[in-house]
C-alpha cells in the first residue's frame, strides 16, 4: 500500500480556492442570465490542476465529520437552479469553513464540474441540473429520462459520463446489474478521461459479483482501478476485496 500523504492545512485550502475564485466568474452573471442578458464568459484558470490535486488529496486523507451540511446542502439547490455561480461560490465557502466534513470532496469535485462544462446558455449544465433535481426528488425514472435525452442532444459534451454514470447508479439501485455494467464501463474507458472512471470501474466489479457473475472478471475490473487510479480513495477497501477474491478463486 502506497503511503499516505500528509493532511492538507486550512491555509492550503485557502490560497487554492482563492486561486479558483479569482478566475471564477462573477455572482451577478447568476442575475443576467435570469434576465436573459449574455453574460460575459470568464477563461477557464489554468490553476484547475491545482484544485483536481487538491480533490485527490482531501480524498486519501478521509474528512470525517457532518458539520455544515447544510450549507453544502444550500449549495445543492443553488445548482439545481442553474444558479451556477453561486453554488459554485457556496460550495467553495463550505469547503472551506467545514473541511472535515464528509461532503467535502463532493462540494470540490462540484465546483470542478461547474468551471469545466461553462459556456454559453450553459445548456448541458442546465439539463444536468435538471437530472440531479429529480434524482434527488426520488424520481428515478424522470431523472433516467432526462439523463437520456441529455446524452442524446449533448453527444461530445463532456457531461455526458456524469450522465452514464447516474444511468449505471440507477440500474444498480433496480438490480438491473448487466445495464449498469454496460454504463458503467462506458464511464470507465480509459478515454473518458473522467474522474468518475474509478467509481465506474468498482460498480462494475461489484455488479458482477452482485449478479453471481465471473469472480475473475470483478478482480480484472478491481485491478484495473488499483492500476489506473493507486491515489483514489476506492484503492484501500478495493485492495481488499482483491485479496478476497483471489482466495476464492484458489479454493
Amino acid at each position: 500500500m502506497s503511503p499516505r500523504r500528509p493532511s492538507l492545512t486550512l491555509p492550503v485550502l485557502l490560497v487554492a480556492f482563492a486561486t479558483v475564485a479569482h478566475a471564477a466568474p462573477k455572482p451577478s452573471q447568476d442575475v443576467a442570465r435570469k434576465n436573459g442578458v449574455s453574460p460575459t464568459v470568464t477563461q477557464k484558470a489554468p490553476k484547475d490542476s491545482y484544485l483536481r490535486e487538491l480533490l485527490g488529496n482531501l480524498s486519501v486523507n478521509a474528512p470525517s465529520d457532518t458539520a455544515g451540511s447544510g450549507e453544502y446542502d444550500a449549495a445543492g439547490r443553488l445548482f439545481e437552479g442553474g444558479l451556477f455561480d453561486s453554488s459554485a461560490t457556496t460550495y467553495q465557502r463550505f469547503a472551506l469553513r467545514f473541511s472535515r466534513n464528509l461532503l467535502v470532496n463532493d462540494a470540490i469535485e462540484r465546483v470542478l464540474l461547474i468551471r469545466e462544462n461553462r459556456e454559453p446558455g450553459d445548456e448541458p449544465l442546465k439539463l444536468y441540473a435538471h437530472t440531479l433535481a429529480f434524482r434527488n426528488a426520488g424520481m428515478a425514472d424522470s431523472a433516467a429520462a432526462v439523463a437520456r435525452a441529455g446524452i442524446e442532444r449533448f453527444p461530445n459534451a463532456r457531461l455526458r459520463y456524469h450522465w452514464q454514470f447516474l444511468l449505471a447508479q440507477l440500474a444498480r439501485e433496480h438490480g438491473r446489474h448487466e445495464d449498469a455494467i454496460r454504463f458503467a464501463l462506458v464511464v470507465a474507458d480509459s478515454t473518458s478521461k473522467s474522474r468518475l472512471a474509478p467509481y465506474a470501474l468498482k460498480l462494475a466489479g461489484d455488479e458482477t459479483a452482485a449478479m453471481g457473475g465471473d469472480p475473475a472478471q470483478a478482480l480484472r475490473y478491481y485491478q484495473a482501478l488499483l492500476e489506473r487510479y493507486p491515489a483514489s480513495p476506492l484503492a484501500p477497501p478495493v485492495r481488499a476485496q482483491v485479496m478476497e477474491l483471489r482466495k476464492k478463486l484458489q479454493l
